[in-house]
């Protein structure tokens, strides 16, 4: 991933999220690979039975299917 895409982190107040039980749609997360924010966006879908769900990126306006098991996720 290039550098360029890489997300300054939110200052708000940031809440952890191990779950997709701890989303709902709607929801403002960051999701962050070895400590860093590569996605940020709105939670459009959370799908049953296993930990994915799918967000609209912030920066690029594209829709996104991310593992809860892969990323750091936190709700802002």
């Amino acid at each position: 991933m290039n550098t360029e895409e890489l997300l300054a982190p939110s200052p708000a107040k940031k809440k952890a999220v191990h779950s997709t039980a701890d989303l709902a749609c709607g929801d403002l997360i960051e999701a962050a690979y070895r400590g860093a924010v590569i996605r940020r966006g709105t939670v459009t879908r959370i799908t049953s039975g296993d930990e994915l769900f799918w967000i609209t990126d912030d920066l690029s306006g594209t829709r996104r299917l991310l593992d809860v098991t892969e990323f750091d996720i936190t709700r802002l």
